[in-house]
């Protein structure tokens, strides 16, 4: 029995960093003709798939003003300055521990770039946990433009390179892309967790064979 997470949303808690990115894209326009979203308002809306051009809009931009924030937004999001307001959900320690006591191994793969998951690995002391040769991630350098492809042949070289069968793997993510690719890559179970970037609802739009609030849940699956 195998487990592979998805980093950010099941294990970490972005939504603090992208509502930074989102505050530092309006620099520099008239404070007077915004209306700055609150952080929860802004983190509902991504939930529910409202994209940063449509955010801008109802943050007071014009059409070009959210046009360009929107571009600005997608490499802010991802600034190394940022990432020290990511979170550790508190459940983690916790769960990582009881599956090392059951022999369970587990692993993560993730569309971060290399440098960032090796930043929040220690930044977070999840070393202890998982080893490099448990991780996956992408190269700091490499340009994509299907997220889906991307992360499935990340899944297909994991268990490649772990020597394990898919079919005895459960995938957890919090996004379209983790539940398309879990299932291309042929993973027994794909279980969508809701405290990511997407909302119970769009999850079930995408049929998952389980959805969870938080990743202590999974224990209790495993005892089904």
């Amino acid at each position: 029995m195998n487990i592979c997470f998805d980093f950010d949303g099941p294990i970490i808690d972005v939504s603090e960093r992208y509502y930074r990115a989102y505050l530092e894209s309006l620099k520099g326009i008239e404070k007077n003709r915004l209306n700055i979203l609150e952080k929860s308002t802004f983190w509902d809306l991504k939930k529910i798939r409202i994209n940063d051009f449509e955010i801008g809009l109802m943050s007071g931009l014009t059409l070009n003003e959210s046009i360009e924030t929107a571009e600005l937004r997608r490499s802010l999001n991802f600034k190394i300055d940022l990432f020290i307001h990511d979170r550790l959900f508190p459940d983690i320690y916790d769960v990582f521990s009881e599956l090392t006591k059951r022999n369970i191994f587990f692993f993560i793969v993730t569309l971060r770039r290399n440098s960032h998951l090796v930043y929040a690995m220690k930044q977070f002391k999840l070393n202890k946990y998982i080893t490099a040769e448990k991780t996956f991630s992408v190269e700091d350098k490499k340009n994509f433009t299907n997220d889906i492809q991307e992360k499935y042949v990340l899944l297909v070289n994991a268990f490649n390179r772990l020597g394990f069968n898919p079919k005895e793997t459960w995938m957890i993510g919090d996004s379209e892309t983790d539940i398309h690719s879990g299932r291309l890559a042929k993973y027994s179970k794909v279980i969508g967790i809701t405290r990511g970037i997407r909302s119970k609802e769009q999850l079930e739009t995408l049929k998952p064979d389980h959805i969870i609030d938080n990743l202590s849940e999974v224990i209790g699956l495993l005892d089904h």
